[in-house]
């Protein structure tokens, strides 16, 4: 098994322990987890600048706002960061969930979260990558236009 980090996964959970179990899957799947119990946690290390791959966030988180309210939050902020939100409870309406975004349904298996983790993480390290290569290269796509001289 290789030694570097598969991403960086922001765990939105009010629940202790599920958060806990959740984190170690995670962390045995090769991910570094920054645990928050709540969406004002999780927009304080958003705005703190933190390279976060993956929100991956319960719908239920009282006192603050819910998971898709910080699902979509967190797309019009961040965009780069790939967002998969999970509840046993509340499934999402059509107009819940902000595009790109995926519902796991609670519980899910070890398996099927690690894989889709796995696969968001990839798809963020990759819109990242491209940002990063368009901030480096200015006049990629630019036209300049040629006035007549006379």
């Amino acid at each position: 098994m290789t030694n570097s980090f598969a991403g960086v996964v922001l765990l939105v959970e009010d629940e202790p322990l599920v958060r806990l179990i959740a984190a170690d899957i995670l962390v045995d799947a090769n991910f570094r987890v920054i645990e928050v119990s709540n969406a004002a946690e999780a927009l304080t290390v958003l705005r703190a600048g933190v390279a976060v791959d993956v929100l991956l966030s319960d719908v239920e988180m009282p006192p603050s706002i819910n998971g898709y309210e910080l699902a979509c939050l967190t797309h019009e902020h961040w965009p780069t960061v790939e967002i998969l939100i999970t509840s046993g409870r509340e499934w999402p309406r059509e107009v819940s969930l902000p595009p790109g975004a995926a519902f796991l349904a609670k519980p899910c298996p070890s398996e099927t979260l690690v894989s889709y983790v796995r696969s968001a993480a990839a798809r963020a390290q990759a819109a990242r990558a491209a940002a990063a290569l368009k901030e480096t290269d200015p006049d990629e796509g630019t036209v300049v236009a040629f006035s007549k001289i006379g």
